[in-house]
């Protein structure tokens, strides 16, 4: 059965499937959690209206990823966490993280630094 962040996250568990999610021109909104972590899936709801707010009606150049810390080395250091953490790229580059269910920090954070979809086209 599907989870609920499934329709609209892409999901990795490989460290290349991470390295090419955060090389994303766009902004890499990385949802490190423990497969068993509760608190994890009281963000969804929100996570699903940040989607379709700011992708859908904006336009915005923002992709989701959840990833099970347990699954991927190159996040290793955030293995076995009792709560979600949100880690924010841009072109392979960390610009910040939002720790917990901050939804509130993680909303604003990526509302004043998302790109639209024809900035990042702009680039190529």
């Amino acid at each position: 059965m599907a989870k609920p962040w499934e329709d609209l996250h892409t999901r990795i568990s490989t460290d290349k499937e991470f390295q090419d999610a955060i090389a994303y021109k766009g902004l890499t909104c990385l949802e490190v959690h423990s497969g068993w972590c509760g608190p994890c899936l009281a963000v969804v709801p929100t996570l699903k209206k940040l989607h379709w707010d700011l992708v859908e009606e904006r336009a915005a150049a923002l992709q989701f990823v959840v990833c099970n810390s347990d699954r991927v080395d190159a996040l290793k250091e955030y293995k076995d966490r009792s709560k979600p953490l949100f880690l924010i790229y841009r072109k392979g580059n960390k610009l910040t993280t939002v720790d917990g269910v901050s939804t509130t920090s993680l909303k604003s954070f990526i509302e004043e630094n998302a790109p639209s979809k024809a900035d990042v086209a702009s680039e190529d």
